[in-house]
């Protein structure tokens, strides 16, 4: 019997010829991120098992994304520890302030995370790095720790449930609304917990890597382990410039055995939105159409690319936000902001009424920069929208895709963005 991906890649990095679900494997990690948040706290485990020296301080990944610029004197003080911390063990990758992204964000694009090898992240949405070919976790800071210290970890070989995707993608319907549409479609029915998710296809094959991180990034929204798509020409053109190692290409065997596989055609998809308080309450925009909000947030580690600014500046190009509506977006990190400023995205979006503001996780985080008050509906483009998410717990999320925020923004109410004369 064949192997799927995920099972591959688990073997190769726990010296093993064969793996099947269900078993314990001590896998060898490529590399390990935490953040600012959580990071001392890393730092303190790691310490407390004798430890003084990370097991390679090259691939041991320091991000500051949740607390910066920080939004008060407790984060500030936070942050200086962080960093004191980081100085102390000589960690050579530290996205600090002025340099930052979102950690997920910086991991795939900085060329930390490779085809066939396993990345581990103190945060929930490590899932992202599937998009490249890599098996992307989440882990506690004690795991962490031990990887730190060892640059190893533990698993269960998960199973795998494969969404074979087919059909033509829409105008303005993104990969945002495919992960959305797979939410309603299969519900916290349990049935992908801990599971692996694979994505394949033709119309996952044309998809550009921003939409393959969105799909990955939002697989442990469904409870999933991990998600992942083969390494193909799309991965490869990315990678060829960033990629930090040698890496090649590894795929499922033909005759792998999936827990299930689900088709999907594309071709009749459209704009979906989640309604607030459940990401898997879906439903197509057009049951939305006029429904009023007064905040729109686009970025996050979901869709905050070079690829969904372009995608928002093309729709407000010329145009004003509407007076009733505060939109804000938030670059994924320095280097995506950079790219926006320089293809003149980011001049579109200030001349339209848009806030911009410095990398970070930002409102998705309900930190700073653009939390949601008592009363506020807001219609993000963010990855959670649970009752408090974003600040306050008499606000209201609806979660949608940059192109449906975008068009919304300038009508004042849900809108679908095919309608827009553009």
């Amino acid at each position: 019997m064949g192997m799927t991906i995920t099972e591959k890649i688990m073997a190769r990095n726990s010296g093993r010829d064969h793996v099947v679900p269900g078993e314990l494997v001590w896998t060898d990690v490529h590399t390990v991120m935490t953040m600012d948040y959580l990071g001392k706290t890393c730092f303190d485990k790691f310490r407390s098992l004798g430890k003084t020296e990370v097991f390679n301080k090259d691939r041991v990944i320091c991000v500051s994304d949740h607390l910066v610029p920080p939004p008060n004197q407790k984060f500030a003080t936070m942050l200086n520890e962080w960093r004191e911390v980081v100085k102390q063990h000589d960690i050579t990758n530290f996205y600090d302030l002025g340099r930052q992204g979102i950690a997920h964000q910086i991991m795939v694009e900085q060329g930390h995370v490779l085809p066939g090898t396993i990345s581990i992240g103190t945060d929930s949405h490590a899932n992202t790095y599937g998009a490249v070919g890599a098996v992307g976790n989440a882990i506690g800071v004690t795991d962490a720790a031990v990887a730190m210290a060892t640059g190893k970890a533990w698993f269960r070989i998960p199973k795998t449930v494969k969404f074979h995707v087919t059909g033509k993608w829409q105008p303005w319907v993104m990969a945002k609304d495919l992960s959305l549409h797979i939410m309603g479609m299969m519900h916290w029915n349990g049935h992908l917990l801990y599971k692996s998710i694979e994505f394949t296809g033709p119309a996952i094959e044309s998809l550009s890597m921003a939409g393959r991180m969105t799909l990955c990034n939002m697989t442990v929204d469904l409870g999933a382990k991990n998600g992942i798509i083969a390494p193909d020409a799309i991965t490869q053109r990315y990678l060829k410039d960033r990629a930090i190692g040698d890496w090649d290409m590894i795929a499922s065997d033909a005759d792998a055995e999936y827990d299930q596989v689900y088709t999907i055609d594309i071709s009749d998809l459209g704009p979906t939105v989640a309604m607030p308080g459940k990401l898997d309450d879906t439903v197509p925009v057009e049951k939305l159409i006029g429904t009023k909000f007064n905040k729109a947030f686009v970025g996050t580690c979901t869709n905050g690319r070079l690829e969904d600014i372009a995608t928002i500046a093309k729709i407000l190009k010329g145009k004003q936000v509407h007076r009733d509506v505060n939109m804000i977006l938030v670059p994924a990190s320095q280097t995506v902001y950079l790219q926006a400023l320089r293809e003149g995205h980011i001049e579109t979006l200030i001349e339209a009424g848009v806030a911009v503001d410095t990398p970070s996780c930002a409102a998705c985080a309900g930190i700073h920069t653009g939390v949601a008050g008592d009363g506020d509906i807001v219609l993000s483009a963010g990855n959670r929208n649970m009752t408090g998410r974003m600040g306050s717990k008499k606000a209201e999320i609806y979660l949608t895709s940059p192109s449906v925020v975008a068009a919304s923004a300038l009508t004042g109410v849900i809108t679908d963005p095919r309608t827009l004369s553009i």
